[in-house]
Formats: C-alpha cells, structure tokens, sequence
C-alpha cells in the first residue's frame, strides 16, 4: 500500500496527541495545483494541512538546522533522498538525533512540472490534480484523466533512484519500496561527459556558468550549506569577487562542488530551484562517482560511517 494523504494526516496529528512532538515540518499544497509548499506545524488540528502526493519536491531537511533551540521533539516528513540529508546532518553534528522524530514515506517519484506541462501541452491552470498509478501517473486536467508513463515526466533525480524507501525514520508511513523499475546505469550521463576532451569540457562548462547570476539559490536550497559564513561572503581572506563573470562563476560553482564531495546525496535541489537550469547535479553526480569508485563510499546512509575525505589510510589506492 501506497502512503496516502489522509494516513499522514492521522498519523501526525496522533504524534502531537500523545506527545512525540511540539512541531512538524511537511507539505501542503501551494498556489496551485501543481505546486506543494513546505509547511510548519505546532499543533494536531492543522495536520488538516498536511499533503503527500508526486508533487512533494522539497527536501524539507535543511528547515531542521532553524529549529535547534524549540522545546521538544520536531517531527520532519523524509523521502528516500531527504532522509540521507538528515543522516548527514546528524553525522556532521548539525543536528541532535534525540530532538527529531523522523517520518518516513517511501517514494515512486516526483513529477517534474516543467516535463509534465511539455508533455500534456497545458497550461498549470489546466491541471486539476496529479495521482500516483504504479507506472504512470494519472493527470486530471479539465477535459478528463490522462495517464502518463512515469519515465517522462519524472525529475532527473528519480531517474537514477536508489533509496526510495528512507533509509532512517522513527516511523514508515506505506510499504516499502525496495527498487524503481526505470533506474539503470546511475552514471550514464556522467561517462558522457567524461568521454569528451579536455576541450570540449570546458567549452561545454563556459557555456553552461556563463548563464550563472550568482544568485545563491543552490546554496540557499542544498541541505550540506550550512555554513555560518559562506566563502564567497568572506572579506578576509577574500576568495571570489561578488561580480558575476565567468572566472568568478567558475570558482563559485567548482568550490561548491568540492565543498560538497562525497556529501551530495543527490536530491537535486540545488538544480530544481536554479532560474537559468545550469546542469549542477552532473558536476555533483561526477564527484559522487569518483568518491563511490576510489572508497566504495555512498553518503547519508549511516550516521556511524566517517566519510572518506574526513579519514586517511596509509595504504589506499587512489590511483593517482
């Protein structure tokens, strides 16, 4: 069985009835059809609110770093992806284990609104709701039901899935889901890029940072920036220049990518909420490739596990 709306909805608000919580963090629906929103809850009536459904886009793990200091536990609703954020939290310290119930949803996919307008060829106004269907997903728009294959409409993230099912909660709301039947090989696109020259890498990268306005939203989104003060905010030492120009835009993007190596777990916010579509997660997902190769290593699926770049062997083999 499927996670329903209705069983989050009874779940949560049982959660602040007996006590297990004094706030939670989900979705509800947005300013459309399409659109779900986080929302913050403190108490059970208004798990009315609550939502889950293939629009449920946010990683909703970052809102947890705002809530260190509340009294009692917070309740925070996790996919697959999402809840590899939270371990990453919890093994970066960032977060107390002890002050978080965690509920888990296992995941089919996430609709990726953009693909889903192009393939109904609507307008957002058109679309009444969005349903989960197995393979598909049923769209209702308002001359009937459409069913659509999911592969087409899916984010890329989905695409190359491999924890659906949350690999941490407190508790799991629906079956577990072990495996997504379209995920294949994960690095596909990665070893196309590879495969092209050191030229051609980088005519394809300066075309791709050019359209970069340094507006920070990647960072704003992605779970692993926490920081108390970013690099490119720094005045002493001066790292990159605030003015948007390629050589700056390089230095932002790559510093970023390697702040995040081997920590990236690959829920793709920081490309969803980026307004000019730069390609971040196939520099991201390259990184993860290279810590997965050389250490056998995957972040956010065990708090106890040290990443590799935080540990030294003598005798590793890095191939260099």
């Amino acid at each position: 069985m499927k996670a329903t709306s209705e069983e989050v909805k009874t779940s949560v608000k049982k959660l602040f009835e007996d006590g297990s919580i004094g706030h939670f963090i989900g979705y509800e629906m947005g300013s459309d059809s399409l659109r779900v929103t986080p929302c913050f809850l403190k108490s059970g009536q208004a798990a009315s609110r609550l939502v889950w459904n293939p629009l449920c886009a946010n990683n909703l793990s970052k809102y947890l770093l705002d809530f260190g200091k509340v009294e009692g536990k917070v309740g925070i609703m996790v996919k697959g992806c999402d809840s590899r954020s939270v371990v990453e939290l919890l093994k970066e310290h960032q977060i107390d284990r002890d002050k978080v119930f965690i509920v888990g949803v296992p995941c089919s996919g996430i609709v990726d609104r953009e693909k889903l307008l192009a393939v109904l060829g609507v307008s957002p106004g058109e679309v009444v709701a969005v349903e989960d269907d197995g393979d598909a997903f049923l769209v209702t728009i308002k001359e009937g039901t459409r069913r659509v294959k999911k592969e087409q409409v899916l984010r890329g993230e989905c695409l190359v899935c491999r924890y659906p099912t949350p690999v941490i909660y407190d508790m799991l709301i629906g079956e577990a889901v072990s495996s997504l039947p379209w995920v294949g090989d994960d690095y596909s696109s990665v070893k196309e890029l590879e495969a092209l020259s050191s030229e051609e890498k980088e005519r394809y990268w300066s075309s791709e940072l050019s359209r970069c306005i340094r507006c920070y939203a990647c960072r704003q989104s992605c779970p692993g920036c926490y920081c108390q003060q970013c690099f490119v905010d720094q005045l002493d030492p001066h790292w990159v220049g605030i003015k948007i120009a390629p050589q700056e835009n390089h230095q932002w993007n790559t510093v970023r990518a390697f702040h995040l190596m081997g920590r990236c777990i690959e829920c793709g916010e920081c490309q969803r909420v980026c307004p000019v579509k730069i390609p971040l997660m196939l520099l991201n997902r390259h990184l993860l490739r290279e810590v997965e190769s050389k250490f056998s290593f995957q972040p956010g699926l065990s708090p106890e596990t040290p990443p590799p770049l935080a540990t030294f062997k003598p005798d590793e083999d890095l191939g260099i």
